[in-house]
């Protein structure tokens, strides 16, 4: 880049170049003319500030002249040799004096926070985020939206033309937490979702749905295995694992062979709902039905590999589930509450709260506070085994029809 001792006269003659060009000042360091290929003029000064390189731009020719750019220098440079990144500085005061939209923060929040999270999370707050609060919220500065608006938004969502409640809270939650983000950084003073009460969910009739307690009773058991034998792979048998390991859905058929080392399942930590490493021990009922999948998928990474993706998870049960509905005799299926069936019929067994807690990977059940889920991390491996046989043993005694067992449900 040409070095120059620049005057009014030689940046007046200037015509545009056919590329960018960058003039250094050799009468005040640091000061640099940079001319467009369109032909605009403009000063900008080069520093350093905690041994990083800075630009800032000070104006364009001829609305700001030589000599005023030289005197800008030279204020910068006194705020530099204050220890004030004159940058950083302007970066405030254009916050301050122009506010952040919502779309604003909703795009920083997707770059910052959202890598954090499981894919499959990420991509339902991306969902959200374009199309159901952008369109809304985006053009409004964050500090000026108020919890009325929020309010209204919600309402039409959870009591418009096609009520959906479940879907209100869903957006509500995400919006809490872009605000909670917002807050933490200074864009807004704050969070006025987390005032706003949740929806109740709703049946038909506008009667109030209870929260879910729904678990199989043996004969259901029978009836579903029964069902699920007639599915095709790899969907029955991540059905039965679930009946089995009592797993979280995403974590089953996401699992890999490189996973399972002798009779435990390690559920990696980007993959667990609470991006904790998770050491599920399994039973022989367990293993039996994974080296039956060997023949099936043993050539994919997945235990449970999509029959259509190459070297891809089974991506989806819902037609399998809704098939199940319609012919096993168990109209109101659903993959979740095999999960918590294996709770109910554990704690029916007399397994201790804490280590059904930590077998389902629920620190809420196992009573972890911060200081005991560190602790016991790598704990109770030998209790989690004997409760997994027992259980397994159990469900085989339910399938050969020697048990009906009351069951006290757990939610």
């Amino acid at each position: 880049m040409p070095k120059k001792k620049l005057t009014h006269q030689f940046i007046e003659a200037l015509n545009a170049p056919e590329k960018p060009t960058t003039y250094y000042d050799e009468t005040e360091k640091g000061l640099q003319l940079r001319l467009s290929k369109a032909g605009t003029k403009t000063f900008t000064y080069r520093y350093y500030f905690n041994s990083k390189q800075r630009r800032i731009k000070i104006g364009t020719f001829p609305a700001k002249s030589l000599k005023e750019a030289r005197k800008d220098v030279t204020k910068i440079k006194a705020k530099v040799d204050m220890g004030i990144d004159p940058q950083a500085e302007r970066q405030k005061r254009k916050r301050e004096t122009d506010p952040e939209t919502f779309k604003e923060v909703a795009q920083e929040f997707k770059e910052k926070y959202l890598p954090t999270l499981r894919e499959t999370t990420r991509e339902e707050y991306k969902r959200i985020i374009d199309v159901e609060l952008v369109p809304k919220l985006g053009k409004y500065p964050i500090k000026e939206i108020s919890k009325n608006q929020i309010i209204s938004m919600l309402d039409d969502k959870a009591y418009g033309k096609k009520p959906a409640p479940v879907m209100a809270n869903r957006i509500r939650a995400r919006l809490s937490k872009i605000f909670s983000f917002a807050v933490n950084r200074g864009l807004a003073d704050v969070n006025l979702v987390s005032s706003i009460p949740k929806y109740n969910k709703t049946k038909k009739g506008g009667k109030v749905e209870k929260r879910r307690n729904r678990y199989y009773k043996p004969e259901e058991i029978q009836d579903l295995w029964e069902y699920f034998e007639q599915l095709n792979e790899p969907t029955q048998s991540v059905f039965k694992m679930l009946l089995i390991a009592g797993q979280r859905k995403t974590e089953t058929m996401q699992m890999k062979w490189e996973d399972i080392r002798g009779d435990v399942w390690t559920i990696p930590a980007a993959l667990a709902k609470n991006k904790e490493e998770h050491l599920v021990p399994l039973s022989d009922m367990a293993l039996d039905l994974i080296e039956k999948m060997r023949p099936v998928t043993g050539d994919s990474d997945y235990v449970f590999a999509s029959p259509k993706l190459d070297n891809q998870p089974l991506q989806s049960v819902k037609r399998a589930v809704r098939y199940t509905k319609k012919d096993s005799g168990v109209s109101d299926f659903r993959p979740h509450d095999l999960r918590r069936t294996v709770a109910t019929y554990m704690a029916k067994l007399n397994v201790d709260r804490t280590v059904l807690g930590k077998i389902l990977n629920h620190k809420g059940l196992a009573g972890d506070d911060q200081v005991t889920a560190i602790y016991d991390r790598h704990g109770y491996m030998k209790e989690k085994r004997q409760a997994m046989n027992r259980w397994s043993n159990h469900l085989q005694n339910i399938l050969d029809g020697e048990t009906k067992a009351n069951i006290t449900k757990i939610g």
